[in-house]
């Protein structure tokens, strides 16, 4: 299956990848805890929404 990805999309993926890897090391654990204030978290849960429902429909074709 060949997925077309938007430019935001695939930017939306970046950010929400990094989140994985950021929560594995404790360096990056602090300074992603740091980051995560309560906008930048409800922006992120927006952004997670979005692929989610946007990789359902495409596994619905």
């Amino acid at each position: 299956m060949n997925l077309e990805v938007t430019e935001k999309q695939a930017n939306d993926l970046v950010e929400i990848t990094k989140f994985n890897l950021n929560t594995r090391y404790d360096d990056y654990k602090r300074e992603f805890y740091n980051k995560c204030t309560d906008e930048y978290t409800e922006k992120q849960i927006k952004k997670i929404k979005e692929v989610k429902t946007w990789v359902e429909t495409m596994l619905e074709k």
